[in-house]
């Protein structure tokens, strides 16, 4: 049985070196993933491979709002995981979701972008030349 500490080198540190992140550990979290700004992404809690990833879905979610408090930014995307699994949550839009592996940088920026620039689908426009039934 691994210890988390295990786990982490094993195979987490080896998934996010695949998807070419930068992190570093944090006060509040195992890991914290950095944009090219060097502010917080996304937060990842680890848990030995022999728990069930889902513990850390609480502790990760608490440490994305205190990272976002300290920082006064904006609320960093969330992963949970045991090495085996792994979940991502956009914490105040989404559910959390199982993945294959971490987001890489550009994707995790594109995360951010469309988070800041959605519209609720109440402003939108629709062609009712198109859209419209008889």
């Amino acid at each position: 049985m691994k210890t988390e500490q295990q786990t982490r080198i094993e195979l987490i540190d080896k998934q996010l070196a695949k998807a070419q992140t930068s992190y570093q550990g944090h006060q509040f979290s195992d890991y914290v993933l950095l944009g090219k700004n060097g502010k917080p992404l996304a937060v990842v809690e680890a848990k030995k491979s022999s728990k069930d990833a889902a513990l850390g879905r609480e502790q990760a979610k608490q440490y994305c709002y205190n990272i976002q408090k300290s920082t006064k930014g904006p609320l960093p995307f969330c992963f949970y995981t045991n090495g085996l699994e792994t979940f991502f949550w956009d914490l105040d839009n989404y559910p959390p979701r199982r993945v294959v592996g971490f987001s890489t940088l550009d994707d995790l920026e594109c995360y951010f972008f469309i988070r800041k620039n959605r519209k609720p689908l109440t402003q939108e426009f629709f062609n009712t030349d198109i859209a419209s039934r008889d």
